[in-house]
């Protein structure tokens, strides 16, 4: 019976019928092409969770149908696609939510190759976090106030182009 249990928790089930849109800037932390550090770049992420899994005892995974547009200050950017949000409820470091968006592809200061995943995380205190749902209201969003960061590879060396977050806004209209 218990291993019953333990099946049906780790089956994918349906997630909320909604659209998300997640709009933020991000500063940047090292030159990416014409880009020097401390550029600032807008980034949107659109997504609709098609699934929640749950992921162990202190993981969740939504699958998502979701589009990833990040742009600088010229008018270069990059796009993807976002398939998986992760909200993780570590008690022994912290508590965070993971985007990780796939198909990373663009043209941001020059630069036109890039590796997968781009990564934008967001952390909150360790135990702060008290359900593995999906913020879908700003305040809920704003749990994960502790660090906001983001991550793009490029694949010829490997090289992070990390950034910290500022402002995020989170909206989410049924659909």
């Amino acid at each position: 019976m218990i291993h019953l249990a333990v099946l049906l928790l780790l089956i994918a089930t349906p997630a909320t019928a909604q659209t998300c849109t997640l709009t933020l800037s991000i500063r940047t932390e090292a030159i990416h092409g014409a880009h020097p550090e401390g550029t600032s770049l807008q980034a949107e992420l659109t997504f609709t969770p098609t699934r929640r899994m749950r992921m162990g005892a202190e993981a969740t995974a939504y699958l998502t149908d979701g589009t990833v547009q990040i742009t600088g200050p010229d008018g270069t950017g990059l796009t993807g696609r976002l398939g998986v949000v992760h909200i993780v409820r570590a008690p022994h470091w912290a508590d965070y939510m993971s985007f990780d968006i796939v198909d990373v592809a663009g043209d941001l200061g020059g630069v036109t190759d890039y590796e997968d995943p781009m990564l934008l995380s967001f952390y909150a205190e360790r135990g702060e976090v008290a359900s593995f749902n999906l913020p879908t209201t700003q305040a809920a969003f704003d749990q994960f106030d502790r660090r906001q960061t983001f991550q793009v590879h490029t694949p010829d060396t490997m090289w992070t182009l990390p950034g910290s977050v500022h402002d995020p806004s989170l909206t989410c209209e049924p659909t």
